[in-house]
Formats: structure tokens, sequence, C-alpha cells
């Protein structure tokens, strides 16, 4: 596959933005720099060339956001700070103990009813202020099915209240009984179970916190699940220098054994609070990963199975949709601007941020709007400070990817810096999604 960069040019009120070209056996690829992209075959593609693209496709380029003319906007632009997707701290307690956890766990608190209260009192009048009728709501942790009555207080407080609430968990799905998936389903909640490939992978990455190995409850807590919610259980599992080879053995598990229909595999990254370190995989670790991945999901595809990958799901929907679906990896990190947190004093943080005071953006007790806290925050919080370095510049992801995860920055103390790992990732995944869609191979 071959790339070529297309400098703009203007025609009258016409203004073509360029972008970056990319082609294979006479058929081709326009991404713009906007995220938008349009197949081209030689025919349209000489007449972009040209710098005298007829009438037709000056239209065309419009209207796949690719070019542009006075009048006429092909995206809905939205408020910079517009907050859609709520996380809450429910409780620091956890039974595991995974060699990777990010979070500082020393304090076992759960948040009280009160502070509870008054919080999820915060999200509905800030949603009325703003006119929005539907958002997200992550019940974070520790685990946080050990705060089970705190899930059913919050179910039952937006059922009195007229805002459509996604409620999603991610649970380790060892404490998941036959009873506890039937309230989790009937309370409408999203269940994710973090699993890290075959038993004995699990075992050595995602211990129980007395030591004792996890996989056998978290199989039975996933069969559990499955009772009522059928093919929608999923799940995350966190990628490790210990687990990385064995890409195939772990989907065999997740498709075979489990009857899993769409995982996530999130490569890890360090942090001082990980109780091993050095877990983070390499440059040429992640491109090899990567490979693995997509060969042998193209090759379960063409066994039939059913079964999707996040990371590979999401880029494909950047590509094909541009719809902007991830707060991480659609554009930029959104921390701050479309998510933020609630620890468990009301204090409002960007992402997952709770453990870094300085980090704060403000309190749903001190009256300032979204705007005034954000406005303040971005010129103190080190959360906000951009990162770009000189491979960005000419880069094609630059537009979803926007220096990756600022809360890895955090957690490593760097200013400033690329998340080399979604660089890695977006610079492995991308062509080759790319060279699918010019094979006209699905996804």
């Amino acid at each position: 596959m071959n790339r070529e960069d297309l400098s703009g040019y203007e025609l009258w009120e016409f203004h073509f933005h360029g972008g970056y070209l990319f082609s294979r056996n006479g058929r081709h690829l326009l991404l713009g720099t906007n995220g938008c992209m349009m197949l081209l075959e030689d025919p349209l593609l000489e007449g972009i060339r040209s710098g005298q693209p007829s009438s037709q496709l000056q239209f065309k380029l419009v209207q796949h956001g690719l070019a542009s003319v006075p009048g006429k906007q092909m995206f809905r632009r939205e408020k910079e700070i517009a907050w859609r997707y709520f996380i809450i701290d429910l409780t620091k307690q956890c039974n595991f103990d995974c060699i990777y956890c990010f979070r500082d766990l020393r304090s076992t608190q759960t948040i009280s009813l009160d502070v509870l209260e008054d919080i999820l009192k915060y999200i509905v009048n800030y949603c009325r202020k703003e006119s929005i009728s539907r958002i997200g709501l992550q019940l974070w942790g520790g685990e946080p099915l050990l705060a089970l009555d705190r899930i059913a207080y919050i179910v039952d407080f937006f059922r009195k209240t007229d805002l459509q609430v996604t409620m999603d968990l991610e649970t380790n799905a060892s404490l998941v009984t036959e009873e506890i998936a039937g309230k989790l389903y009937q309370w409408g909640i999203h269940v994710g179970v973090s699993l890290d490939g075959t038993p004995d992978l699990q075992n050595r990455q995602r211990r129980m916190l007395s030591g004792k190995p996890s996989a056998e409850a978290v199989e039975r807590g996933i069969r559990n699940l499955q009772k009522f919610y059928g093919r929608d259980v999923g799940g995350i599992a966190v990628v490790t220098r210990y687990n990385y080879r064995y890409v195939k053995e772990m989907l065999d598990y997740f498709i075979y054994h489990l009857d899993l229909h769409f995982m996530k595999f999130n490569l890890v990254r360090d942090n001082p609070h990980a109780a091993e370190q050095g877990l983070v995989l390499g440059e040429p670790e992640i491109f090899w990963f990567a490979g693995e991945l997509l060969d042998y999901l193209q090759a379960f595809r063409e066994l039939g199975a059913d079964f999707s990958e996040g990371n590979v799901e999401f880029r494909a929907r950047n590509l094909l949709q541009r719809c902007n679906q991830s707060c991480c990896i659609s554009h930029g990190c959104q921390g701050g601007r479309k998510m933020i947190s609630f620890d468990q004093e009301g204090n409002i943080f960007p992402c997952e941020m709770m453990d870094f005071p300085e980090e704060k953006l403000g309190s749903i007790y001190d009256g300032e709007s979204a705007e005034e806290m954000m406005e303040a925050a971005m010129k103190k919080n080190r959360f906000f400070l951009p990162k770009k370095a000189r491979r960005c510049e000419t880069c094609p992801w630059w537009y979803y990817c926007q220096g990756g995860c600022s809360s890895r920055n955090r957690y490593l103390q760097r200013d400033g810096q690329i998340d080399g790992v979604e660089c890695a990732w977006n610079r492995a995944i991308y062509p080759r999604l790319i060279e699918e869609i010019l094979n006209g191979t699905p996804c």
C-alpha cells in the first residue's frame, strides 16, 4: 500500500482541504486531517489532482467533509465543554490484587449515601441546565459489586427522573451469583468483565486479594451473567509482557470456551502504584501483537466466529463513520471536556484522576459552572498540557489520537509527552484497516 500527501487548494469559493492518500491496486482512500475519508477510483482522483474538480466531484468532497464552501457545514459543532459521561468512585474496596492496578487503594472506603445523592442531583441539574437528555454513567471502584447497595440506590434514583442513563459496570465477576446477575440485568446495567486470558494467564496477572487463583470464580460469574444477558457479555483483557504472546490461545478461550462475542485488549501502561513494574510492551512487541491479533481475528471470522475486538472496532468506526464515539481514541482525550469523575467527597476530576488531588476541577458544592471550572483548570492542571512530538506533524492518525491518553502522563509524572503505547497501536492498526477497506474485506 502506497501513501501520498495531497496538498489543499482553493477554486473560487471551493476549498479542498488536502489529506493523506492511501492506494492499492487502483483503489484509493483519501483521509482528511479532520478524520473524514472517501473511497476513490482513478477518475475521481485525477479530478482532484487536476485542481479543477467537476461540480459533481466538488459536491462529493464537501459531502464527505474533505472540502468546504461558504455556508455549508457538514458537521454540527458541539460545545467544547459538554459533559456526557460521568464516573462515580463508589468504593475503594477490592477483592483482587492485580499486578498492574493503577489505583491507590490503601483506603477501603465506600461513598456515603449523602454524598452519592448530592452527586446524582448535581448530574441531573447539570443536564437540565444544558438540555442534555442522554448520558453515560460508569460505576467505578475498586470492585463496584462490593457496593451493590449503592448501585441499587443509583438505579432507583434515576428511575424517578426523565434522564436516559446508560450505566456501565466493569467487574472482576468473582462475586456475580445468579441472583446478582439477575439484578444487574433487571436494572439495565451494561456489564463488562475484566479477564486477562486463559486460566493460567488470568491467575498470573489477576490474583485474589487472598493470593488464591481467580479464574474459576470469574468463569462462574460469567456463566451466571450469560443466563440473563446471553451474548451481551464482553469485557477487557489487559495485555502485559506475560500474556501478549498468547493471542490465539486467548481468543480461543474467549470465543469457544466462554462463548464471548466482544473483548477489548488494553495494553498496560506502567504506573507507580503497580505491584509489578516493567510490564509495558515495547514498540516492536506492540506491532507484533497487533499483527497477530488482526490475523487471528480475520481467521476466526472466516471460520464463522461472531466476535469483535474493541480497539479494532472503534478505529474502524473512526475511519468509516467519523462518529467521534470514544472519549479516548476518536478525537483525542476528552477528559474534562466530555467526561468527568466524582470522588467520594463530591470533588470533580477529568477522566479517572480521583487519586490526583492536584488535578481537581472543582466540587459539586462550589457552585461554579463547568466552563468556569475548566477555564481555571486548563491554566494550571498538568492534565491539560498539550502533547505532541515531531512525528505527529505529519501523522494521518493525529485527528483521532491528539497525543493519546492524558491520564497515563499523570501516572508517570510526565508533561507534554505523547502516549507512546497509543501511538504504536495506531500506527499498527490503522494501516491494516485501510488495507482491508481497499481490498474490500470486512474490518
